[in-house]
């Protein structure tokens, strides 16, 4: 519901069940008479409005100034035509006063809507398919809740089932997990998060997870220091900017527990109207590490295509690359190349499909069969 609405919907409820007795009629009554009475009535016949019972006045009931200014401003939000629309307008110039005062007063409602805790969500249903090999699907659904504990601190928590299968023997004892729970607020020029939160690097290929610690964030600059799942301690930085057009982020990751040291960037630059290029570069340094992962290729937008090439060397993609959840993941013992082709489209308002194909061989030459998966997510 948007704000307009919602001061419609409160104004109201307040005038219907307040408006005398709480405020002690504050604004006079309307003289039977007045020829607001006719106009509101021909608006009320018309089911822009409604007044008392069959949606007219009675007799010599008379109304406030509030109650009636309060009809005027649910007309105000309709789609009229130019009759009623020329009828409102002089309500509005005549009740300008009244109309004024309960936007104030609904300010203040709206202010204490905002220090409420938001609730929101999502829910994705995975299928994915490999080549001459068995297929599956996953279920997930996550509720967040948003606060504001003052004004410079607020919080969040997130509650997830997780990956379910379809198959699986769900219990909300064993599946039901906190996903994130965090305190943000600003220290020093920074605004900082403190706890579980997600963190997600340039599009996600080198990271794109949920870690405990402590991250900070100034322009375009975001650094992070904590725990990945397995525990390992992890430092983070991304600095992005843009140039003549073109969405540039640099990458760094640091894994304390195993020495590895990763550098990336990845970059979006406008071809044309509607088109453009991608490219992304990422290489691992470590004890037992040293490889190198890249990716480059074109997007569609007005069509939602992307196509990609991906060159990935063994041991090249991350632990917490969001390609290492995917519902049918890519070995990276050999390492993989090959075509990424993936689809996105909005089906209604909050819901959108993604398709994704891949074709990928290893770094030897052997195919890995191709990999075909579709994902509905659902926003609320």
């Amino acid at each position: 519901m948007n704000k307009k609405l919602l001061k419609v919907a409160v104004t109201t409820a307040l005038t219907v069940a307040f408006a005398v007795p709480a405020f002690a009629n504050p604004f006079s009554d309307v003289p039977a008479k007045h020829w607001a009475y006719d106009a509101v009535n021909k608006l009320a016949k018309a089911g822009v409005v409604t007044g008392y019972g069959d949606g007219t006045f009675k007799g010599d009931k008379t109304v406030s100034r509030y109650e009636m200014a309060s009809m005027i401003a649910t007309a105000m939000q309709k789609n009229l035509n130019n009759d009623q629309k020329e009828i409102v307008d002089q309500l509005s110039k005549e009740f300008a006063t009244e109309l004024n005062s309960m936007g104030v007063k609904v300010e203040a409602l709206d202010k204490k809507v905002d220090n409420m805790v938001k609730i929101s969500g999502d829910a994705r249903v995975r299928y994915a398919a490999l080549e001459n090999n068995s297929d599956d699907t996953d279920f997930r659904a996550r509720v967040s809740f948003d606060g504001k504990i003052n004004d410079n601190m607020k919080f969040n928590a997130r509650v997830t089932t997780g990956d379910v299968k379809y198959d699986d023997a769900f219990t909300t004892k064993s599946s039901i997990n906190l996903d994130t729970a965090n305190v943000t607020f600003n220290a020093l020029g920074l605004t900082n998060t403190i706890g579980r939160q997600d963190i997600k690097l340039g599009n996600g290929s080198l990271m794109d997870t949920q870690m405990t610690g402590l991250s900070s964030n100034l322009g375009g600059l975001k650094v992070f220091a904590g725990n990945m799942k397995d525990q390992n301690r992890i430092y983070v930085g991304e600095y992005g900017l843009n140039i003549a057009g073109a969405k540039i982020t640099a990458d760094y990751v640091k894994n304390d527990t195993t020495g590895d040291d990763t550098y990336g960037a990845n970059a979006s630059f406008k071809l044309t109207n509607g088109v453009a290029a991608l490219g992304e570069f990422y290489k691992t340094d470590g004890t037992a590490v040293n490889a190198n992962a890249a990716a480059y290729g074109l997007k569609f937008n007005k069509l939602g295509l992307t196509a990609l090439y991906r060159d990935v060397e063994a041991g090249a993609l991350p632990l917490y690359s969001n390609m290492r959840i995917d519902l049918t993941p890519v070995a990276n013992n050999n390492g993989f190349k090959g075509l990424e082709v993936q689809y996105d489209r909005a089906l209604a308002k909050n819901t959108t499909l993604n398709v994704k194909y891949q074709d990928f061989e290893d770094q030897n030459g052997i195919e890995l069969g191709a990999r075909t998966a579709a994902t509905v997510n659902v926003k609320f």
